[in-house]
């Protein structure tokens, strides 16, 4: 089975670059460079879901207990879902720089919810505030995806994309050192300081400015010369693409992959508000996002080694991160029946139980991102689209918030912990032979991709049509 090629319209009029073209360098400014860009989008990311991803690692959101703090999230991720899925059609419509800077507000509002539900009570505002945050982190997924994927040159991509994950974790590090200062001395369980949030939703209005340095596609200069572009097409054209790119076979063989990605990430978090008192869970949120960190960048060196083929490369990784994230999930059986047990209540000076809990968390986050990078790289082989690739990361994202949205509503009430250990391992279990289909032709089969000439084509020849009847009228 082959894959999915996509050919841009840059190509269509000038054709493809030469070999001389590709080996010579081309001037770059620094503003319009791809390096810049990545900065660009890893700020915005920094400063929205960067620092709610910093709250969510305190577990529930900082709050005092993780049931309607699920809840709200698993209706967070619904919406993301569907923005996730649409998102690259209103990218394709409004633009990319408008896109991203819609998309860097939701979390404001959701961070402010947060807090007037700590001090208040306000549930309403809550869940409010996190259906705003999924349409708009939706929206932002579909933006950034293409932008990664796309902006950066063929040979520098792994790079890239792990510079990315360097700045979209950075913000919970730096937040979760902000978070732990502020509630060091809180040596009980509950729920974080006001002041916390306060401080989270300062940083997080700097995003929207940040946007505003993004270079829309046509003004970025690459290296080896090649020119992005943001085809225009009518909501015919549009549609079609979307509908053929999101059901191509490709994707959706490795849409159960996708689905269990991010699946663990509610149980991780109740566990933490379960067993760990405040001051704990503060320190957990500084320092396991230096775990997605350590994972960004090794995953993206070893993508890049040239001394290995694509085809090693793609087979090594994968099969490297499904072996590491059963062995997880086998560890964190044997944590959760000593935690059932004992049933403690875990700070930093617990000893050994705190050694076993918290160095399982890191692991769990450098695996899945490591996962998640993988999967933005298999994607940028399938395309060198724009708008095709914000239709592909779309639906990788989707899906992924699909899986987080059930996986989040499982825990909005006290189920058996055994039943989020049971569906990971039987979600990752039954993705296995499915994106093996497509990991396996990974630089043995070439791509066949979705050409979208006959629906430009189609498009011109109506125009043409509906032109010739009005002047005849």
């Amino acid at each position: 089975m082959k894959e999915v090629e996509i050919t841009t319209i840059s190509e269509l009029k000038n054709g493809s670059p030469s070999k001389q073209e590709m080996t010579t360098p081309h001037p770059v400014h620094w503003f319009r460079g791809t390096i810049f860009q990545i900065l660009v989008v890893g700020g915005v990311f920094f400063c929205a879901p960067g620092m709610y991803n910093a709250l969510s690692s305190l577990g529930a959101g900082g709050l005092a207990t993780p049931w309607y703090a699920n809840a709200t999230a698993a209706a967070g991720y619904v919406f993301m879902a569907f923005f996730c899925l649409i998102g690259g059609i209103i990218v394709s419509k409004i633009g990319v720089k408008a896109a991203l800077l819609i998309s860097s507000t939701g979390d404001i509002i959701y961070a402010g919810s947060l807090y007037l539900n700590s001090k208040n009570g306000t549930q309403w505002f809550l869940m409010l505030g996190s259906i705003i945050s999924g349409c708009t982190d939706g929206l932002m997924y579909t933006v950034e995806g293409p932008i990664i994927t796309s902006y950066p040159e063929p040979h520098r991509r792994g790079r890239m994309l792990a510079l990315w994950v360097f700045m979209r974790n950075a913000a919970p590090v730096i937040g979760g050192a902000i978070i732990f200062g502020l509630n060091s001395s809180l040596d009980s369980s509950g729920g974080v300081s006001l002041e916390t949030y306060l401080v989270i939703i300062g940083i997080m209005c700097a995003g929207p400015f940040i946007s505003t340095f993004l270079s829309t596609p046509e003004k970025v200069q690459r290296k080896d010369g090649v020119k992005i572009q943001m085809r225009k097409a009518g909501w015919r054209q549009t549609f079609s693409e979307w509908y053929r790119v999101i059901c191509s076979p490709d994707i959706l063989l490795l849409c159960p992959l996708f689905f269990t990605s991010w699946f663990y990430g509610s149980y991780i978090g109740t566990l933490q508000t379960q067993y760990m008192n405040v001051r704990t869970r503060a320190l957990c949120a500084f320092m396991i996002p230096w775990g997605d960190i350590a994972g960004g960048f090794l995953i993206g060196y070893f993508l890049d080694n040239q001394r290995m083929s694509i085809k090693q490369r793609a087979r090594w990784s994968w099969i490297g991160l499904m072996v590491l994230n059963l062995a997880l999930w086998t560890w964190t059986a044997i944590v959760t029946k000593q935690l059932e047990d004992e049933q403690p209540v875990i700070d930093w000076t617990s000893g050994t139980l705190f050694g076993k809990t918290f160095i399982l968390f890191v692991l769990f986050d450098l695996a899945t991102m490591a996962t998640q990078t993988t999967l933005y790289w298999i994607i940028s082989q399938m395309s060198d689209d724009f708008i095709a690739l914000s239709y592909m990361t779309g639906t990788l994202r989707g899906v992924e918030c699909a899986g987080q949205a059930v996986a989040y509503g499982i825990k909005s009430s006290d189920t058996t912990d055994w039943l989020s250990i049971g569906l990971n391992v039987g979600l990752i279990v039954f993705s296995l032979p499915f994106a093996w289909m497509v990991i396996r032709k990974i630089g043995v089969v070439e791509f066949e991709k979705i050409s979208f000439n006959h629906f430009v084509h189609e498009e011109q020849t109506i125009d043409e049509k509906s032109i010739d009847e009005k002047e005849s009228a």
